[in-house]
């Protein structure tokens, strides 16, 4: 039996600090959940492509709800040194979306984008596939949208 999705909007910080937490390796790097990401080169350093993403957010009409450097926290999945800015934004309903779909799993920051630096000295994007749009909100699906848009516009040059 599937387990049904489980959704809430928050305004707190030590909420998305413990679904950041429960993420593991969020850089992506020799996860299972490495399938769920999408990857996006930029032709950016990973500060300027943080905030060309967060204006791109702000042109697109979502706030920026946090940004936390996590490079020191992914230290051991990654090169020391390595990059890593979590970028979470708020929902158009306010607050910022976490899901959980089952007991069993683990939290997610659907409106979360990882930018971090690769081993070939480039800037990465990484924003989670969405995985199970019937069960979503209609309001989160249309969200989950306009977070591929905000991350395409601010690769563009």
């Amino acid at each position: 039996m599937k387990n049904p999705l489980r959704y809430w909007r928050t305004g707190a910080v030590a909420v998305v600090m413990a679904a950041l937490g429960q993420a593991g390796s969020a850089s992506g790097r020799g996860t299972a959940d490495e399938r769920l990401l999408i990857r996006r080169q930029s032709p950016y350093g990973v500060t300027d492509t943080v905030l060309r993403i967060e204006g791109s957010a702000r042109q697109h009409g979502m706030a920026v709800f946090a940004r936390f450097d996590e490079g020191a926290r992914f230290a051991a999945a990654n090169a020391p040194g390595t990059a890593v800015q979590v970028i979470v934004l708020e929902s158009s309903q306010g607050g910022t979306p976490v899901l959980m779909g089952g007991a069993s799993t683990r939290m997610e920051l659907p409106l979360c984008v990882i930018v971090r630096l690769t081993e070939q000295g480039r800037a990465e994007v990484l924003i989670g596939a969405p995985h199970d749009w019937e069960a979503m909100p209609q309001s989160l699906a249309l969200d989950l949208a306009q977070l591929t848009a905000v991350v395409r516009d601010a690769l563009q040059g």
